[in-house]
């Protein structure tokens, strides 16, 4: 397994990294329904654009050609970051998700990025497991729109 950039050439392994992750857990995503391979192309782009100009890191675990985990970094300010991230089911537990945010956060801190957090759905103990374990800390609760309705997330912040 190698950790890497997302590239431009890895359009339809993404494609079926995002279909099997949405159908796993859609909570999580923030497509309506599962979504198209238009749709996922559309956000491919959007990811190879916000690279380019500095507004998103995105690290893939690949595994022989097969993604098996993602962590993205999206800039929300000059400063800060909201990571987003998920490792295929049967590769949990392996130290994968670890490494994937260590090297997101590390590129990310090289173009300015200092600050991160992360909302994670209200139900999903693992993941709040998973950034407290990484020296995060909750610092509350927040409603967003998903899967057509609202859903509760923990907010997590990097603890200083």
């Amino acid at each position: 397994m190698i950790v890497r950039e997302l590239g431009a050439d890895d359009l339809a392994r993404l494609l079926e990294f995002v279909i099997d992750a949405y159908n796993e857990y859609p909570q999580a995503m923030w497509f309506d329904t599962e979504p198209s391979a238009e749709e996922i192309e559309r956000v491919f782009y959007s990811k190879m654009k916000g690279i380019a100009s500095g507004a998103l890191v995105d690290i893939v675990a690949d595994d022989k050609g097969t993604l098996i985990g993602e962590c993205e970094i999206a800039r929300i300010a000059h400063d800060s970051g909201v990571i987003g991230i998920i490792v295929r089911h049967g590769y949990r537990g392996n130290g994968i998700g670890t490494r994937l945010l260590k090297e997101a956060m590390g590129l990310a801190g090289g173009i300015g990025m200092l600050k991160f957090s992360a909302e994670i759905d209200e139900g999903n103990k693992k993941a709040l497991k998973f950034f407290v374990a990484n020296g995060f800390a909750p610092e509350g609760y927040r409603d967003v729109k998903r899967n057509n309705g609202m859903r509760r997330v923990v907010v997590v912040k990097l603890a200083p």
